[in-house]
């Protein structure tokens, strides 16, 4: 599921995302690097794409042309979790 990254909402799947776009729940915007599936921390800019020059504001609205809205951060958060379970399950055994 998308969902905004600062209040989790739900995003609709067919929302047209421009630079300007914001939450309808909290008018936080979503063209962010915190909203791109492409934001990584720790690589290059931050970013698994190309990407030329350093966005420092990751909250806010930027002009970036990979950006993609990225999954719902507590489905990340789960699926590390349960990674790190299986890991767990299979070293212990």
């Amino acid at each position: 599921m998308k969902a905004c990254h600062h209040c989790h909402a739900a995003i609709d799947a067919f929302l047209t995302i421009g630079t300007h776009t914001l939450c309808p729940n909290c008018d936080n915007p979503l063209h962010s690097c915190y909203n791109c599936r492409f934001y990584s921390p720790g690589s290059y800019h931050d970013c698994l794409e190309g990407v030329d020059e350093l966005i420092i504001e990751k909250k806010e609205a930027n002009f970036c042309d990979f950006f993609m809205l990225g999954n719902d951060s507590s489905d990340e958060e789960r699926k590390k979790a349960d990674a790190k379970k299986r890991a767990e399950a299979f070293f212990t055994t």
